[in-house]
């Protein structure tokens, strides 16, 4: 439990570091200075920051998903959380075809990593750990088994 705390923790400091670092090296026009044209580009403009730092943090989630579950999550959470910054950003932006344009690839990336993540890595582990009946050790076979009677006996419960 304490993992999943740490990892959903590490997600919510890396979206607020990129967010305050974004805020300090491409700061907000000044509101009685600028029109609404320049909070516009001003929004554009960061929301394809935010989108640019959420995805190089979504790969270092990958990269590093070798080198333990909790930083590799946490990483991943991290890259979530900014990508919904930039996508809240760039809904804000009143430029019809430039926003679409930042949706689409904030669109391509989460579901490219997310199928990387969720479909490949496990395609590939199972590949690596020979998916015969007999790849698993006697404790965890039998603790995968409790594993998916708890499932069976949700699965039954929820239906009736």
């Amino acid at each position: 439990m304490l993992q999943i705390v740490f990892s959903f923790f590490l997600g919510l400091v890396v979206t607020a570091f990129i967010g305050i670092g974004v805020n300090t090296f491409y700061p907000e026009p000044d509101y009685s200075l600028g029109s609404e044209s320049s909070w516009n580009t001003y929004r554009l403009t960061t929301s394809i920051i935010l989108l640019v730092c959420a995805t190089l943090v979504m790969l270092l989630s990958i990269a590093v998903s070798n080198t333990g579950p909790v930083l590799a999550n946490g990483a991943l959470l991290g890259g979530v959380f900014t990508m919904i910054y930039a996508v809240g950003i760039g809904i804000s932006a009143g430029q019809q075809w430039p926003r679409f344009a930042v949706m689409t690839v904030a669109l391509l990336v989460t579901v490219g990593v997310g199928w990387w993540k969720f479909s490949r890595g496990r395609r590939a582990a199972a590949a690596a750990s020979g998916t015969g009946g007999g790849a698993l050790t006697g404790e965890a076979e039998a603790r995968l088994a409790a594993v998916e009677n708890k499932l069976d006996a949700l699965g039954r419960a929820l239906r009736d």
